[in-house]
């Protein structure tokens, strides 16, 4: 899969609850075919470890087709909150991503003469 935007390449480690090896499987083949989705591999402990292009998916969507295909996040407390941390960086990347660029006004700064 070719990025659209390198520079929103990021890489997250999943914590998932246990599940049966074919359903994994499955879960990995949905993520993989995904838009978006640079790489995903298992890692011990049972995690998910994906790469993936923040401009482009985010990871509430890679939540949804996981819980699509059957498969749970471990939900702990440090899971949430770095889970809504994702959240809101993937959200600027795509944010980022969508800009034009330019300055916030059409009035440069003043600046001082001392």
């Amino acid at each position: 899969m070719a990025l659209h935007n390198r520079q929103f390449a990021v890489t997250r480690t999943l914590p998932l609850a246990p599940h049966a090896a074919e359903t994994l499987d499955r879960a990995l083949d949905k993520l993989r075919a995904a838009t978006g989705i640079i790489e995903a591999r298992l890692a011990r402990p049972v995690s998910l470890v994906l790469r993936y292009d923040a401009s482009a998916i985010g990871i509430r969507e890679i939540e949804t087709r996981l819980q699509e295909a059957g498969i749970a996040c471990n939900a702990t407390l440090g899971w949430r909150l770095k889970s809504a941390w994702y959240a809101f960086v993937d959200g600027n990347a795509r944010s980022n991503a969508a800009s034009t660029g330019g300055a916030c006004c059409n009035r440069p700064p003043p600046t001082s003469k001392r």
